[in-house]
């Protein structure tokens, strides 16, 4: 009884550490809130690298294969620590969610229109049900399936609100899915920056 005393104790203050870090990410996203750094031509495909090698631990730890599909080489225009903070987000959710000996994948592609760069996060977890992926981007929502992980991580219901609001400051298109892995499959719509691209 002492040891699952101490482990609701534990997890309940993971809960509470995991909610004091994403609350003043939500904050900056928040309309009406101190502008954060000036939108500027960046490269994606570099964010997209350092998240995965930032997650790579983690992943390893939780014995999630996490790879990476097409890296397509181009700029959109935005807040490169706001979409680290997106990116991070996806990332972190598909590991944490994802059964032991599961799949994350992250690519980034160009869409045939020539003019969009698709972000995707796929996962092989238990992904979201079709009836709940519009709620799951509200705050503190935590659906029947995406509230814990298999192995007992807590959620703050605030990762993919985090990932929405980002999403729209960028008039980015964000969309939830199944993936072919059987989980679940985010996909962010980034216009291309004008101008030459590597």
């Amino acid at each position: 009884a002492q040891r699952a005393a101490l482990g609701s104790l534990r997890d309940g203050l993971q809960r509470a550490r995991h909610l004091v870090a994403q609350l003043p990410a939500l904050a900056r996203q928040e309309p009406g809130a101190e502008a954060g750094a000036p939108f500027a031509a960046l490269a994606l495909d570099e964010v997209v690298r350092r998240v995965l090698v930032e997650h790579a631990a983690l992943a390893q730890a939780r014995g999630i294969d996490l790879g990476a599909g097409e890296i397509a080489a181009a700029r959109v225009t935005g807040d490169a620590d706001a979409l680290h903070t997106l990116l991070a987000n996806l990332v972190d959710n598909a590991i944490r969610y994802t059964p032991a000996g599961g799949r994350v994948d992250v690519e980034l592609a160009h869409a045939p229109d020539g003019q969009t760069l698709r972000l995707s996060v796929a996962d092989s977890g238990p992904g979201i049900p079709a009836a709940e992926r519009e709620r799951v981007l509200d705050r503190f929502y935590r659906g029947a399936e995406s509230g814990q992980s298999d192995r007992g991580q807590p959620g703050s219901g605030l990762g993919l609100a985090i990932v929405h609001r980002i999403a729209q400051r960028h008039q980015a298109r964000l969309q939830l899915g199944e993936a072919a892995l059987g989980g679940l499959c985010v996909t962010v719509d980034f216009r291309l920056a004008p101008g030459p691209h590597p």
